[in-house]
């Protein structure tokens, strides 16, 4: 009996045929995916500090406007100063505020934390003090010098909000990186590179970026946004709900937003415009996210989020109704050339179909306690869940788009 040998070619002899190596994981890594996963280190750091804050500064407000019934346009302060509540009910009062401020405290530790947590993931251990202090500065911006009626002042300028934690995070990351790769010193002097030299340069780059470049920018932005509404409430209630709703969903407490509401507050006070697309578009994108992380397993069988957006996804729909929008901004960050335009869109269609129907808000308050005060409020709250279900829908279906075909990992 004859056995035959299959002799099976490695194409490492010459003249045999080559094949293509491997590709290595480095190789098929694109310029997104290597930001995407920068964005979601720091991402995912910042939402539990995000959900802490926000559920504690929400909470605080349940007790005086929806325990005591206080009136909207009544601080917690005030309600303390008024000399109506005591015992008990004082005592309540005085554990809300102290929430208030322990709450809101901890929430603006979410977007020095996401960019803390970014800047290490790019630049290491040492970029992370830097990045904290970008994005502290990104939401707290550094009082600068100005002249007034000749005297030199300090002005607080307008912050730049999370998009300035991102441009900061990154350019420090990178920054450092950079410095760690190209300053070469003895083994001896590795601990003065790491905890003195680079940290040293790294903060001065971090002030100087900040307090002349992106913060001044988040104050052209907030001065052009503020011509336009002014220009836009000449020309109509519906031009001006259109642009208005679209700069106070843009950036989720940032410069537009801002500016948006300074023009707002000036309209619906003086009686001029209401403020019912603002309010409308300030709640319509956490509600939408949040509600992408609630239907996209009755839509499409499957989850179209990491397990950690789940948890945020709920806190950002009670937030929603608590008037705070900031519980959209995990999800604005993890893809924000899709979700943003996305939640843009969908605010300027609940609004419309708000204002379009006749509803009118003129406190210039969106949480749920407010609501009493709306004049026709079904259109009102038919325009919220309009908006909202557009972008948990467009949201989901495109994300599990980029799942089929392969460009988005779901952990």
């Amino acid at each position: 009996m004859v056995v035959k040998k299959k002799i099976v070619s490695t194409g490492s002899a010459e003249g045999a045929p080559k094949t293509d190596a491997p590709k290595t994981n480095e190789q098929k890594t694109g310029v997104w995916t290597e930001i995407s996963k920068h964005l979601m280190t720091g991402i995912s750091y910042m939402i539990p500090v995000l959900i802490m804050g926000g559920l504690v500064g929400a909470f605080s407000q349940i007790i005086p406007y929806v325990i005591f019934g206080l009136s909207p346009d009544v601080s917690i302060l005030d309600a303390i100063n008024s000399g109506n509540y005591t015992g008990f009910n004082f005592t309540l009062l005085k554990i809300a505020q102290l929430m208030q401020s322990f709450g809101f405290t901890l929430f603006g530790f979410a977007i020095p934390l996401f960019a803390a947590f970014t800047a290490f993931s790019i630049g290491g251990k040492t970029a992370f003090a830097t990045g904290f202090i970008g994005g502290y500065v990104a939401v707290k911006p550094i009082a600068t010098l100005v002249l007034q009626d000749g005297k030199w002042k300090e002005v607080a300028p307008v912050p730049s909000g999370f998009l300035g934690a991102i441009i900061i995070a990154f350019a420090i990351g990178y920054f450092v990186k950079f410095l760690n790769e190209k300053i070469k010193l003895p083994k001896n002097w590795l601990a003065f590179k790491t905890t003195f030299l680079i940290p040293l340069i790294a903060a001065i780059v971090t002030m100087i970026l900040m307090v002349y470049i992106i913060t001044p920018f988040g104050g052209l932005v907030n001065g052009w946004i503020k011509s336009v509404l002014e220009a836009a409430g000449k020309s109509g209630q519906f031009v001006y709900a259109l642009i208005l709703s679209a700069t106070t969903a843009f950036d989720l407490g940032g410069p537009v937003n801002k500016a948006a509401g300074f023009v707002a507050l000036g309209f619906t006070t003086d009686k001029i415009l209401p403020v019912t697309a603002r309010c409308i578009a300030i709640v319509t994108p956490s509600i939408g996210l949040g509600l992408s992380t609630l239907l996209d397993r009755v839509l499409v069988r499957r989850r179209v989020y990491d397990k950690q957006f789940y948890e945020a996804g709920k806190t950002s729909i009670f937030l929603a109704f608590m008037g705070i929008s900031e519980g959209a901004i995990p999800f604005a960050l993890e893809r924000p050339m899709f979700t943003i335009p996305l939640y843009v869109v969908g605010s300027i269609i609940g609004a419309m179909t708000g204002v379009g129907l006749g509803a009118v808000q003129w406190f210039p308050e969106s949480a749920i306690w407010a609501w009493p005060l709306i004049t026709n409020i079904f259109p009102y709250v038919l325009g919220i869940a309009v908006g909202s279900l557009f972008i948990a829908v467009v949201n989901i279906y495109y994300r599990n788009h980029l799942i089929k075909i392969g460009k988005l990992e779901v952990l």
